[in-house]
Formats: C-alpha cells, sequence, structure tokens
C-alpha cells in the first residue's frame, strides 16, 4: 500500500511539471522596466532629423542598445511554457525550419530595430521542424524557457526554447 501511494504521488508531481503555463508577452517583461521615458526622449529626438540625416542613424543605434539592455523575466527560467508569435525563420532547409525566432508581432526583426530582447525567443525544434510556407504565420510554441542572451542575425533574444511541440495557428500573413 505504502509503495503504491508513492508511486501516485511520484505520477502526480510528474504531471503537474509536464503541464506548461500559458504565457502573454507581457509576461516576458519584468514588471518594473518602463522604457517609455528613455523612448519618449529618442522619438522626440528622431522627429527632428531626416532620414539621410547621420543624427538619425545615431539615434537608431541608441534605441537598438535600450533594447539590447532590456531587462529579463528571471523568474520564467527553466519554466515549461506555451507562447503564441509569430516565426522569423534562421536555419533550416528548403521545406523545413528548425530554428526560428518567435517574435510578438508579424514583421518584427526584419524591420529596423527588433523588438526589445525581452520580447524575443530563440526557437529550436527537433526532427523536420515547422514547414517552411507556415513559419511566418501565428505559432503556438510549447517547450522549457531558458533565460540565455543570444545574438541572431535579426536582434538579440532574450530567451531561449527547446519546442516539444510547435502548432499553426494560422496561415502566414503576407
Amino acid at each position: 500500500m505504502r509503495f503504491a501511494l508513492v508511486v501516485v504521488l511520484a505520477m502526480l508531481t510528474l504531471a503537474a511539471r509536464a503541464a506548461p503555463v500559458t504565457l502573454e508577452w507581457d509576461h516576458l517583461i519584468p514588471e518594473d522596466w518602463n522604457p517609455e521615458k528613455e523612448v519618449n526622449e529618442l522619438a522626440e529626438r528622431i522627429n527632428r532629423t531626416e532620414d539621410e540625416d547621420p543624427e538619425a542613424m545615431s539615434i537608431m543605434d541608441d534605441i537598438q542598445a535600450l533594447w539590447n539592455s532590456a531587462p529579463l523575466q528571471q523568474s520564467l527560467d527553466d519554466k515549461d511554457i506555451r507562447l503564441t508569435g509569430f516565426g522569423v525563420p534562421l536555419e533550416g532547409d528548403a521545406d523545413h525550419v528548425r530554428e526560428f525566432l518567435l517574435v510578438p508581432y508579424f514583421g518584427a526583426c526584419i524591420h529596423a530595430p527588433p523588438p526589445p530582447r525581452n520580447q524575443i525567443i530563440l526557437v529550436r525544434t527537433s526532427g523536420k521542424g515547422v514547414p517552411l510556407d507556415a513559419i511566418m504565420g501565428a505559432l503556438q510554441v510549447t517547450g522549457t524557457l531558458k533565460v540565455t542572451p543570444e545574438e541572431t542575425e535579426y536582434g538579440q533574444a532574450g530567451y531561449s526554447m527547446k519546442a516539444s511541440d510547435v502548432k499553426i495557428i494560422s496561415e502566414p500573413l503576407y
């Protein structure tokens, strides 16, 4: 009887661990981070420049520096989560993408600057990966989140994830 109780408790513990928490993008941002003042100052500066003005490029660099230093939600490290977003393909083959950035809105990381690092997750899949023709649609990704900043060609990801499941929620928006 005692052995059966131990087995049942162990199974319940494993089941509780296996259930991912569904997050919203705001959950990835520490509550005390509010870059509004800095962003408003940079917006005022950029509004006083022309597109080809070297000062405009300097301001874009300042915005990128602010985004690259965005704080990360340390309490989410090693948590099993589920999050819906859009994919930006990084690595794969002609048919499938095995590594991509998960971002909160369509087109992020393609335009300058990309979102803050606390709004970018570097996702690695196993097996075939995600079909190339579906990667830029809405995706629901489940896996273990790591608070590990990584530089990519499209911006700095504040988090990484080994995906255990990727569901295609909608067709690509292009």
